[in-house]
């Protein structure tokens, strides 16, 4: 795996660990992976592509109608930060 690849997947878990401990917020979340995935591309991206759909699909809701995340999606969010870490951990192992 080359070096560029390494670096966008240690930023993905960065990001990722960094709304678990409440340091980003969801819409900065959901920008960074959108524009990580863009920048591998690829097969990568088709593998992010549904976690991303629904990470903006709660964060479009909150959006909306200007409110804070629920318990319940809050818990959705760090499901789907789970599966991201399977195909980052995935993608490390080639």
């Amino acid at each position: 795996m080359d070096d560029f690849l390494v670096w966008q997947l240690s930023l993905l878990r960065d990001a990722s660990v960094a709304y678990r401990s409440r340091e980003m917020s969801l819409s900065r979340l959901v920008g960074r992976i959108e524009a990580i995935g863009n920048v591998v591309g690829g097969d990568f991206w088709d593998s992010i592509f549904d976690v991303v759909l629904d990470l903006e699909s709660i964060n479009s809701e909150l959006i909306d109608k200007n409110r804070e995340i629920t318990d319940l999606e809050r818990e959705g969010v760090l499901k789907s930060l789970s599966r991201l870490e399977e195909v980052i951990s995935a993608k490390e192992a080639g």
